[in-house]
């Protein structure tokens, strides 16, 4: 195979390759429409978000722009799902079909966007192919949630072209087309609040408005225009710094020092530098899910600083004869400083979804060096053009083997898991997944060792007793659960939890009070008052126990379980009449709600009842 890496001439030859790019993206990530959600986040952006399942509506559009979701204030992104869930509902492989569309059009787009900024079809071809295939790549095309990732890189791109139409003629209209799509494209995430740095880098390269020569000589006036221009651009991405950081701290998914101290950011940034680089380069062992090493790696950071800084220094050397490389070289790092770790926003150490971007960076130095390589070696173009397609290559058979773990949430979170045994959020997610899937056991195995990993985690000892719960565990589930209030001692759910744990160990005074501390915490709490009516009952007090079922059902009208239970109370108080009406009451909302067991329950007790002799009303 020969890759062509001649100026770009001929535009049906043009759309010809473009199509071919977006028909092979389209192929290559097709299976993930039959993919499900994922219990990561999909919940909150898609099927679980009533606000988000209405569709589009005028309502809607108020809520996109006034809460946020996941810590992030992304309203663009959050119309994307509603208009989604419009057409598709709950139906996931429609949300698929969304994000793998937008980006095979990124790619197209990324296509004729290089042809502009490179003038060779090769160079272009092959950094659209790049990004199309890489596999750092699939997690922001594969997951849901990560819509606004896909979306944000669209506008992103068309920012650039219509800033490089305005560089060509400095007509008013294309600078206000671009101010606009880069509005648009914080709307959708605020990662591209670099856009105005990048936009000088290409001032520099390829349109050579400014300089860096030493002997430069630059006019003032140009000089002022290209910072002056600017300033709009960085106003919006300073306001949208200000919103997104108020936002996350409100939501408090920005890591306090106590909890990430500087030290250990500081000492992260150049690892997770040079680990960007080394997937960029080397894609195997990719994980949602990583984690920060358990001690402070003061050597890979200094020999980590040492690398990147040698790099640095390469392309500062060749910023004259090779100014693509400076711009390459700086788009990857500077676009990643976002999400690079100084304001520390989740628990993972990097994450190949912040890559989709700064990667293009990389693959212009790729496509450009190769492009040299062509033109200065021609008995050699052969090897490069088939060193090209193995590259290529190896990149679609990586890709689909990454895309095959977004099977599903098991899948996903046993391959993180297997990137790293010793990630507690991985073995907590994957303890999650499998007990969507009602595989109890497992599930408890892996909020096990999640604990043991860090038990000082609240969630995790939570998710341990509550599965614990689940197995019929009861007495083991108390420990964890204990463990957990001493890190949120006003937590109602916590304490209700407890108390059920209580509550079928035999000891129903403590369950009791358990109950009790979560109805003072959240009066409107329901579970709490069904929990501390089935305690009461069981303890042989059927009175205050109709009285907590009565709460409960005021607050939750339609909860059969309820239903059942206060019939069960009225028949222990000597009520039959009223045990008899309201067991009929329990059955035909069981029969209702398409529960069949519950209903032969409920049918077999109400049988009960109405074989015992009538006896006055003791409960009025």
């Amino acid at each position: 195979m020969t890759m062509s890496f001649t100026g770009i001439t001929g535009s049906r030859r043009n759309w010809m390759a473009g199509i071919a790019l977006f028909v092979a993206t389209m192929a290559l990530y097709w299976p993930v429409t039959n993919f499900p959600f994922v219990n990561y986040d999909d919940q909150l952006y898609a099927y679980q978000n009533p606000e988000v399942l209405q569709g589009l509506t005028w309502h809607g559009i108020k809520y996109a722009f006034t809460t946020p979701v996941a810590a992030n204030w992304h309203p663009l992104t959050m119309l994307s799902h509603m208009v989604d869930c419009s057409v598709h509902h709950r139906f996931a492989g429609g949300h698929h079909l969304t994000n793998i569309l937008l980006h095979s059009t990124n790619v197209v787009v990324l296509f004729f966007l290089m042809g502009r900024l490179t003038h060779r079809v090769g160079v272009s071809f092959l950094v659209a192919a790049l990004f199309a295939w890489h596999p750092l790549n699939v997690e922001s095309v594969a997951w849901i949630a990560e819509r606004k990732n896909v979306l944000s890189t669209f506008f992103f791109l068309l920012t650039i072209r219509a800033y490089l139409s305005y560089a060509k003629n400095l007509r008013l209209p294309a600078y206000a087309l671009a101010l606009a799509l880069f509005t648009l494209g914080l709307l959708a995430k605020p990662m591209l609040v670099t856009v105005p740095f990048l936009l000088l880098l290409l001032d520099y390269w390829p349109l050579r408005r400014i300089s860096l020569s030493p002997d430069s000589r630059n006019e003032p006036a140009t000089l002022k225009r290209v910072w002056w221009e600017k300033a709009p651009f960085f106003a919006l991405a300073g306001a949208d710094c200000v919103i997104t950081y108020w936002v996350q701290s409100q939501a408090g998914s920005v890591a306090s020092l106590e909890h990430t101290p500087m030290i250990w950011r500081m000492i992260n940034i150049p690892i997770a530098y040079l680990t960007y680089l080394e997937k960029a380069f080397w894609p195997v062992h990719l994980g949602i899910l990583y984690s920060f090493p358990k001690t402070l790696p003061v050597l890979p950071a200094l020999v980590s600083s040492a690398l990147l800084l040698l790099g640095t220094a390469v392309a500062w050397h060749y910023r004259l004869k090779f100014r693509w490389l400076g711009v390459g070289w700086f788009w990857f790092l500077g676009t990643l400083v976002p999400v690079i770790g100084v304001v520390q926003t989740g628990a993972q150490s990097w994450a190949d979804r912040h890559a989709y971007v700064p990667l293009l960076g990389l693959f212009l130095v790729a496509g450009c060096g190769l492009n040299e390589l062509w033109r200065a070696r021609p008995a050699g173009r052969n090897f490069i053009g088939l060193g090209a397609a193995v590259v290529l290559s190896a990149c679609l058979l990586l890709t689909r083997q990454q895309i095959s773990y977004w099977r599903d949430s098991v899948a996903l979170f046993t391959q993180a898991v297997d990137v790293n045994p010793a990630n507690a959020a991985a073995q907590n997610q994957l303890g999650k997944a499998f007990n969507g899937q009602g595989q109890t056991s497992e599930a408890v195995e892996h909020f096990a060792l999640a604990v043991q990993i860090e038990p000082q985690t609240d969630e995790y000892q939570y998710n341990l007793g509550r599965a614990l719960i689940d197995a019929g565990q009861f007495a083991r589930a108390i420990g964890p659960l204990e463990t957990a209030l001493k890190g949120k001692p006003d937590d109602a759910v916590l304490h209700n939890t407890l108390g059920v744990a209580l509550m079928q160990s035999g000891r129903p005074h403590d369950a009791d009070r358990e109950f009790s501390h979560a109805i003072t915490l959240e009066p409107d709490y329901a579970k709490s008052y069904f929990n501390l009516g089935k305690s009461l009952l069981k303890e042989g007090q059927p009175k205050p126990a109709i009285t907590n079922f009565l709460v409960a059902l005021r607050l939750e009208s339609d909860w059969v379980e309820a239903e059942e239970n206060l019939a069960a109370a009225y028949d222990a108080a000597g009520d039959s009449a009223k045990a008899i009406a309201t067991a009929s009451l329990a059955l035909t909302m069981a029969e209702t709600n398409n529960q069949p067991n519950l209903a032969r329950e409920i049918s077999a007790e109400l049988q009960a009842y109405k074989t015992k002799p009538s006896q006055p009303s003791s409960t009025d």
